[in-house]
């Protein structure tokens, strides 16, 4: 059953990102899919400081995956700059993401992991404003 939030600001974001972190478990895959500038890193931040991360924890365009250590293993993976789920696999992945609670964001490039995910979240801008700060988003987890 899917459960519906709605975020008038970062904060808010990252209590229901702080909510979420309480029921991951290490073997989870959470996939987080939202346009830029969504609200994907604040979520991602938030469930890793929840989980115990206390590094910085930057957006891992560039680097593809990230990996982290709180009360249980974390692996923040960004797929953006994939084609597709033929390069997700050269990673070589799979035996860090058995023991880790696995972050993914722009899953689509990977679809198998979309079907894989125990938990799915969706963030939407629900209504635009001047600054990007003062828009309202909705968050699907399912």
């Amino acid at each position: 059953m899917a459960e519906t939030h709605t975020s008038r600001s970062e904060e808010e974001t990252a209590l229901t990102a702080r909510n979420l972190a309480e029921r991951i478990r290490p073997g989870m895959i959470i996939t987080l899919q939202g346009d830029l500038g969504a609200g994907k890193s604040v979520f991602a931040r938030a469930l890793g400081r929840a989980l115990g991360v206390e590094e910085p924890m930057p957006s891992p365009t560039f680097s593809l995956v990230h990996e982290y250590q709180g009360r249980l293993p974390l692996l923040h993976i960004d797929l953006y700059r994939l084609s597709g789920e033929d390069e997700f696999d050269l990673l070589g992945l799979e035996e860090a993401m058995e023991g880790a609670a696995t972050l993914v964001e722009w899953p689509e490039r990977a679809p198998r992991l979309l079907e894989e995910a125990a938990v799915r979240v969706t963030i939407t801008i629900a209504s635009q404003a001047p600054h990007p700060h003062d828009q309202i988003r909705t968050i699907t987890i399912e």
